[in-house]
């Protein structure tokens, strides 16, 4: 089983629905987190990524990012009503602005307050809980005082990015800490970090064989073909991939110039392009073209040129 990550502006219901339409291979997603916010209870606005009627293909999860256990509770009957009956909790996030004020991974180094959240969240929401988590937030010794309280309460699983949050997304994966605290856990564990190619999937696969589900963000982006080239498809010839990944990119703008909510379509595309560009060869004069691109005309006019003659590196 594949999930696509939580990368929050990437891959929201814009980009879940044009992938969907051109390529294969992800089960599910995990949304990019809502933000639980005094005085935001249960408003749609806050929670617009995730209304049933923006998801047309792939299965989402809602995430929640937050510390206030009343809050959360409003959000998790507001998306049941929604029809959502599994939800993700958000510790894992490694944004400054987040942790300092004990949200996402902030608050891995504080156990009690974490249980404390989930003998008031469990028993009181209609959903499936599952969290995400990373393997600390300033040291990998956090991740040994989380396991104990995450192993006392009926979570469907534990998606685990194997970083600490201080790392953000740089450095290597810990690859030797998380083998080691693996045997901890009583949850299924979900894998995620740095699945970028089929040879990282087999590594990560033959490394923890009792893993059997992963999540895939940056990779999808790099090479949108992953998923489905880790469940055994063939991959397309170089042409082909070409073809399909302009159709996705066309199809994925107008996404986004539907959406009325969207006030420059150019400065969302520019960005998810960071992440594109990362596909080609030439990353950086990729990414200089389209991010000088002054209107949507002539982004377009640039993505139709880049994909004919700028080399990709996959499939």
């Amino acid at each position: 089983m594949i999930l696509l990550a939580p990368l929050q502006s990437f891959t929201d219901y814009h980009f879940r629905n044009a992938f969907s339409m051109h390529y294969t291979g992800i089960d599910g997603a995990v949304s990019p987190f809502i933000s639980l916010l005094k005085g935001e209870k249960g408003k749609p606005r806050i929670a617009r990524d995730v209304l049933p009627s923006n998801n047309r293909s792939i299965p989402v999860i809602p995430q929640i990012l937050g510390n206030d256990a009343a809050l959360f509770i409003q959000m998790a009957e507001f998306l049941h009503r929604w029809g959502y009956e599994k939800i993700n909790w958000n510790l894992g996030c490694p944004v400054r602005s987040i942790t300092r004020k004990q949200r996402g991974s902030g608050l891995i180094p504080y156990p009690d307050l974490i249980r404390e959240m989930l003998e008031k969240i469990i028993p009181n929401i209609p959903q499936s809980l599952s969290v995400k988590i990373r393997l600390g937030l300033n040291n990998t010794d956090e991740i040994y005082q989380l396991v104990p309280v995450l192993n006392d309460f009926p979570l469907e699983n534990i998606i685990v990015h194997a970083r600490i949050g201080a790392q953000m997304y740089e450095g290597n994966v810990q690859h030797d800490v998380l083998q080691k605290c693996l045997p901890l856990f009583r949850h299924e564990v979900i894998y995620n970090g740095d699945i970028f190619s089929y040879s990282d999937c087999i590594a990560i696969k033959n490394r923890y064989p009792e893993i059997k589900k992963w999540m895939i963000g940056r990779g999808v982006f790099y090479n949108p073909f992953l998923p489905s080239m880790i469940k055994g498809e063939q991959a397309p010839t170089k042409e082909k991939a070409k073809e399909m990944f302009l159709s996705f990119l066309l199809d994925l703008y107008s996404e986004f110039q539907n959406d009325n909510h969207l006030l420059r379509v150019e400065n969302k595309i520019k960005m998810l392009w960071e992440l594109f560009s990362k596909g080609f060869v030439n990353s950086d004069s990729v990414f200089d073209q389209i991010s000088h691109a002054p209107t949507m005309n002539d982004i377009v006019t640039i993505t139709r040129k880049l994909v004919e003659t700028e080399e990709m590196k996959n499939p």
